[in-house]
């Protein structure tokens, strides 16, 4: 089923007032670490808006619109002060409510302070990660998924930013296909009997990608988590679709994509390995000091051993190699694309759900439902008679 240009652009856009956008902005997003802040505002930019992120002297966070109300001048450059972000030009003060506190060059009887207020949006810290919420008040809670609160083990964080709109990368987590030939190695040539199937959930897509290889039978559980997260597991070494080599013990990484802009996506990564028997995984460096580092477009490391793609840029690759901007009106959609196929069906029944006026898919209030959100992924070896 091939979409047209205003489809495309119906799941693609995510300004304020698209179809996109305004579901987006129903769920809560990684906008950067508290590890990055290091006492000094640092410029963000999500759903298509320029903001700025800090922390007060009282250790409260705040996002704010980037440029001060007054004179147009970027809140980037400001002061951490006096219980709030000071404006460098005029020194206008606002807290993180969006506040004005303090404007140093009018006269104090006018009050013109109390007359301004600044685009100002929630944001909550949890494991390090600072999420934002840009959507209509009161907001949903933060969920709680086990990887961020978990207390039995150790995590690993980064993020950086890619050059294409997020959406071909969120399909990227439901098209397991790609695993053969984009994570390729040596063995995957041998796969026989090769299977997706993936079901909805009631916060997502869950997807069984099995394969076969010398007698032995692989089945690997990963979950799409509306409205731009996977969460995947490695837990064995056989054969694993990613070519990513776990220990005896194991890890979980949940993952972001989280669009910047209409053709700019945030990708942040948590990984979390518990302690069994004393041990843990080794995992990724952390790298939650550097905030989201930009990935150079078109700049790939390359793998001379198998002469490829180096792993860790082989999906972006790929989803760049898409254009800025995926023109869907010139595809070809196969059987075996039925997890993307599903995924843009959930994408459309949550937009209708904003639309009228509802939560869409994975939106959490009930705070008995959020003491600790599991979603396990798992990997399963079985001989095959």
């Amino acid at each position: 089923m091939t979409m047209t240009a205003a489809e495309n652009d119906m799941f693609t856009r995510v300004g304020p007032g698209t179809p996109a956008g305004e579901m987006l902005r129903r769920y809560w997003h990684p906008i950067g670490f508290t590890k990055e802040l290091k006492d000094r505002p640092v410029r963000k930019r999500l759903l298509g808006e320029d903001l700025v992120l800090f922390q007060d002297e009282l250790g409260r966070l705040g996002l704010l619109g980037l440029r001060c109300p007054h004179r147009g001048t970027s809140l980037e450059l400001g002061y951490l002060e006096d219980g709030g972000l000071r404006c460098c030009y005029h020194g206008w003060l606002f807290d993180v409510t969006g506040a004005c506190l303090e404007q140093p060059c009018e006269p104090p009887e006018h009050n013109f302070k109390d007359k301004v207020r600044h685009l100002a949006y929630e944001v909550e810290e949890l494991a390090g990660v600072i999420f934002a919420y840009m959507g209509p008040r009161p907001a949903p809670l933060l969920p709680r998924y086990d990887i961020l609160v978990r207390e039995d083990g150790i995590r690993s964080a980064w993020g950086r930013l890619m050059s294409a709109n997020y959406f071909q990368m969120v399909e990227n987590t439901v098209d397991q296909h790609h695993f053969r030939w984009l994570h390729r190695k040596p063995s995957s040539a041998l796969w026989r009997n090769i299977d997706l199937e993936s079901h909805v959930t009631d916060f997502g897509i869950r997807d069984h990608y099995s394969r076969e290889i010398d007698g032995v039978k692989c089945t690997t559980t990963s979950y799409f988590i509306m409205p731009t997260m996977n969460k995947t597991g490695y837990h064995v070494d056989h054969d694993h679709p990613g070519s990513i080599v776990a220990s005896h013990v194991g890890y979980e990484a949940l993952r972001w994509r989280v669009p910047a802009d209409d053709t700019h996506t945030i990708h942040v990564t948590v990984l979390f390995a518990p302690y069994v028997d004393g041990k843990a995984a080794e995992l990724r460096p952390d790298g939650q000091d550097k905030g989201i580092v930009e990935s150079p477009y078109g700049v790939y490391s390359w793998d001379e051993s198998t002469n490829h793609l180096g792993r860790n840029d082989q999906d972006r690759a790929a989803q760049e190699s898409q254009g800025e901007i995926c023109d869907r009106t010139i595809e070809h959609l196969g059987f075996s694309d039925e997890g993307v196929i599903l995924l843009r069906k959930i994408y459309r029944e949550a937009m209708e759900d904003v639309r009228r006026g509802r939560d869409p898919r994975g939106v959490v209030r009930d705070p008995e439902q959020n003491e600790m959100i599991e979603i396990t992924p798992s990997e399963e070896v079985t001989r095959v008679d």
